[in-house]
């Protein structure tokens, strides 16, 4: 089921953003010993990662995992494992929350057409080769992760992590998370955040616009799926 959440103010809505998302976490961890939660980058989940802090939850059974990276060193300003390390895992780990092993990173490797997507597939294997919950914000083209419309990245059907060297959006180099590892997931939380979305928004609600047009409208096969959105229409 499709629930959709509005708010005018963008702060209020991320703070709702990271209080749910720490719902569903409380939710899962009663039903299984682990729960497997990927993320992306950007300065909206930034501040997700700041309301989250604050929540008190069993760090412990967490693991992260990065729904879609630039192809950089992790500990490079550009890389959303450093933006995870620095805005949230690494202050839960100085507070004695959390472990930096709960963090997983996409590590660049130079192995061609590869460049690290194996090691990174070992590794969600290690921890079932499953999403428990994604977090996923739209891009202005609707994109998710590093899957664009009408792009060779949406109609991969490789079940695992992708390499791209032709991304529409700069940087052309990038990982993601294909179409059908996202939709392992059983909790999706999507966000439309800002002026500039508004397309996107309006593409993801209408029901004539296909996945291949819009990526963000895969969440819609997911049986817990939320909208959260300053916008509206």
């Amino acid at each position: 089921m499709l629930v959709s959440v509005q708010e005018n103010n963008q702060d209020v809505l991320l703070q709702k953003v990271g209080v749910y998302l720490c719902e569903k976490i409380r939710k899962l961890l009663a039903e299984r010993q682990q729960v497997n939660l990927a993320v992306p980058g950007g300065r909206s989940v930034m501040k997700i990662f700041q309301v989250m802090k604050e929540e008190e939850l069993d760090w412990y059974r967490v693991h992260f995992f990065i729904i879609d990276e630039r192809l950089v060193a992790i500990d490079h300003p550009d890389s959303n494992y450093k933006l995870l390390l620095d805005h949230f895992i690494d202050p839960l780990v100085r507070e004695g929350r959390i472990t930096l092993g709960n963090a997983h990173p996409f590590v660049l490797s130079s192995v061609p057409g590869d460049r690290g997507a194996k090691d990174y597939e070992r590794c969600l294997a290690e921890h079932g080769f499953r999403y428990d919950i994604i977090l996923l914000s739209s891009g202005e083209d609707g994109h998710v992760g590093a899957l664009y419309p009408q792009h060779h990245s949406i109609f991969d059907r490789h079940h695992g992590f992708i390499i791209m060297d032709d991304s529409p959006k700069p940087p052309p180099e990038r990982m993601s998370s294909s179409l059908s590892l996202m939709q392992t997931a059983d909790v999706a939380i999507l966000l439309f955040c800002g002026e500039a979305k508004r397309r996107a928004y309006e593409e993801f609600n209408n029901v004539s616009t296909a996945v291949a047009d819009c990526p963000a409208k895969m969440v819609q096969m997911i049986k817990d799926a939320t909208v959260f959105t300053d916008l509206t229409i």
